[in-house]
């Protein structure tokens, strides 16, 4: 599943997540998810925005789950109560990309490896938004910046 605050990047995420798998959030979207996993709601939420998307996900994570702290681009870092997480028996779990990898290089290499096999074989697929010259790295910035992008940008050299 998938979901944005801005209504004309709906479509393209429909399009990448899958037409019943992706929401608009209004603020609250707990209802929502809901809705799409029969009440059952996500056993994993991948959380890179932060602010109040993190406080409105605590809602939509199902008892056992987990909540992948991934960063903050709404600028702001939220706080969570304790108790939260202990009612409803989540884990909250912080996510810094590479950091594992440093940490443990062979693990690492690891999964480095059975990403690449997971990719060849096209089980995976990340969505490329679109794919600039190196010499453009500003555009892609505004990009970023603006939020224009769904999926991944791509700089060649």
């Amino acid at each position: 599943m998938a979901a944005t605050h801005r209504e004309d990047k709906l479509e393209m995420l429909r399009t990448v997540a899958g037409p019943d798998a992706a929401i608009l959030n209004t603020g609250r979207f707990r209802e929502d998810i809901a809705r799409l996993t029969d009440g059952r709601l996500c056993d994993l939420v991948f959380d890179p925005v932060g602010g109040d998307v993190f406080d409105e996900s605590t809602r939509c994570v199902t008892f056992g789950g987990k909540l992948l702290v991934i960063g903050f681009v709404s600028g702001r870092i939220p706080e969570i109560a304790v108790n939260i997480p202990l009612i409803k028996g989540f884990s909250v779990v912080g996510i810094r990309a590479g950091e594992y990898a440093r940490r443990f290089p062979e693990r690492g290499e690891h999964v480095a490896r059975a990403i690449d096999t997971l990719a060849s074989e096209g089980r995976i697929a990340p969505h490329v938004d679109c794919t600039l010259p190196l010499t453009s790295w500003r555009e892609a910035f505004e990009r970023m910046d603006c939020g224009d992008s769904v999926g991944k940008l791509v700089l060649e050299p």
